[in-house]
């Protein structure tokens, strides 16, 4: 816990997070963050509407309490309200925070009952494409309890902003983007992963790429573009990581590869050794038809990658002229960007790939995430005490 926040001096404050669950993506990996890089002064606590997941045993190990509520079915929904509920009549928090819709929903209703401020979370910014009909249903209600519910929403994206004020959502909302620990990814003691691994050659120009199994991320856009590149450019090469990206999977052998591009693929499933890994690789491409704002590119970024991505959510906000912006479910432009890219000269990749370092450094580091996170707190706090 980190005491550099001069806004909080002589402040204490308790903040309950109550998130859908805490798997690998990058709402979990953003509350992570937060609570870890916090003040001392901040006291987080964390509840999961499901399991511990992996990063609930990140956080017990980095000395946050978790709380897992164990929701199986929409039937033990009112169990966990009501669990819920009485924890925070018990401890009595200074705000509630919320990530993701069923959390807003669950974790609105039992703040708003037992007194409590609450800040909604709102990370997506395309609710059309790849989102499930349950989740739908659990949006438009926030919407229509966005007007009573919540003190205040942050979120991480300016698009998912506007993509809810859209949906109907009548709260007011300021957006604070993701932030990262720049030291997990350009530490100088962080040695490159051997290509020889992974079956690859010094000559090769790799593309590097993480996202899990769904269609929000639609691989098979990048299946098409990264054949049809492969086509002209047998260099290329293209690392997959992520969950149900592994080597031989069902959604794997599914997508829309050409057999000889196929050949040039390296699936290697979810990885705990992204930084090692990025330092191998040549660029990052992000393929996505939908995105709030995507982790991942941020961080490759941070890596000294230069990006390659779709138009969606924050994407060409972050990258900026440090990469290049293609339209989405477009795999002849992204196909294009990718041939553009392994033409550029090394001395050129590569500066553009600290023009990408020095953006994140001076954008999106966690202490800003954290004080804006904080700001907030605090300008809720103020109005109910006034």
């Amino acid at each position: 816990m980190r005491d550099r926040f001069s806004l909080l001096e002589g402040f204490a404050l308790k903040v309950v997070n109550v998130i859908t669950g805490l798997g690998r993506g990058g709402a979990e990996g953003a509350l992570f963050r937060l609570c870890v890089e916090s003040p001392a002064a901040v006291r987080m606590v964390v509840v999961s509407l499901t399991d511990h997941g992996v990063h609930g045993e990140f956080l017990q190990r980095a000395g946050v309490e978790v709380v897992a509520l164990e929701i199986r079915s929409p039937l033990s929904a009112p169990w966990a309200l009501l669990r819920l509920w009485r924890m925070l009549i018990k401890d009595r928090p200074d705000v509630v925070q919320t990530w993701m819709y069923h959390s807003d929903l669950l974790g609105g209703i039992a703040a708003r009952i037992a007194g409590v401020p609450v800040c909604w979370g709102i990370r997506q910014a395309n609710l059309s494409r790849g989102i499930k009909r349950s989740t739908k249903f659990v949006a438009k209600i926030c919407g229509w309890l966005s007007k009573i519910v919540p003190a205040h929403a942050i979120s991480c994206s300016e698009r998912a902003v506007q993509a809810h004020r859209q949906y109907g959502y009548r709260v007011s909302m300021t957006v604070v983007p993701n932030g990262y620990d720049l030291s997990r990814w350009q530490s100088p003691e962080l040695a490159p992963t051997s290509r020889s691994a992974f079956g690859l050659a010094e000559s090769d120009l790799v593309l590097a790429h993480a996202a899990r199994a769904h269609p929000q991320k639609d691989h098979a856009n990048l299946a098409l573009a990264f054949s049809k590149a492969y086509r002209q450019d047998p260099r290329l090469k293209l690392l997959l990581c992520g969950t149900g990206l592994e080597d031989g999977s069902p959604y794997l052998q599914a997508l829309p590869f050409t057999a000889e591009a196929r050949l040039a693929v390296r699936a290697v499933g979810p990885r705990d050794d992204l930084p090692q890994l990025w330092h191998m690789a040549d660029a990052f491409v992000l393929s996505s038809a939908s995105e709030g704002f995507p982790n991942v590119v941020a961080e490759a970024m941070a890596s000294g990658l230069p990006a390659i991505v779709t138009d969606v959510g924050d994407a060409a906000l972050i990258v900026a002229d440090t990469g290049i912006v293609v339209p989405p479910n477009n795999p002849a432009a992204l196909a294009a960007a990718m041939l553009r890219m392994a033409d550029l000269p090394k001395e050129e990749r590569r500066g553009l790939g600290q023009a990408a370092a020095a953006r994140v450094a001076e954008n999106y580091t966690v202490d800003r995430m954290v004080d804006g996170f904080m700001r907030v707190w605090q300008g809720v706090l103020s109005r109910k005490n006034a």
